[in-house]
């Protein structure tokens, strides 16, 4: 560091989210959800981001009531988290429910709520699928012979 002073690192100040942003973000990630939750988990998909949001979208995916049962009802919480977490390899938490009330009353500063992260990712970074950033592949393996 030249003379001793410390650089500050700050963030863009954000555009101004309208309403329709905010609804559109929420239509990807349950597009996402609806997406992620047919796929099997041999195809290697994996969460590279915290289990908290993870949890936290699904839960906001099953207030939507988009994702439907074989029967034409919408899919219990329980149901969708345990289905996420599979395709994608996460451990489930042993009380979801309670992961989600942790992370709305938060105080942390430091990380934002996620639809608040996502939509700066969108607005500022123009990112039009955050979602897809948390999500990674692993090499099949060989098959030995």
């Amino acid at each position: 560091m030249e003379d001793g002073k410390k650089k500050k690192t700050m963030m863009k100040p954000m555009k101004k989210c309208t309403e329709e942003d905010l609804q559109r973000l929420k239509s990807m990630i349950i597009n996402d959800f609806y997406d992620l939750i047919n796929r099997s988990e041999k195809e290697g998909l994996y969460w590279k981001g915290a289990t908290c949001d993870l949890i936290d979208m699904a839960h906001m995916v099953w207030e939507s009531g988009a994702l439907l049962r074989p029967d034409g009802r919408p899919m219990d919480f329980i149901s969708i988290v345990r289905n996420i977490c599979r395709v994608l390899h996460v451990r489930v938490p042993s009380n979801p429910s309670s992961t989600v009330m942790a992370v709305r009353m938060r105080k942390n500063i430091r990380v934002g709520p996620l639809l608040e992260r996502y939509l700066y990712v969108m607005t500022t970074i123009d990112i039009q699928d955050p979602v897809r950033l948390e999500i990674g592949r692993r090499k099949p393996r060989p098959r030995p012979n």
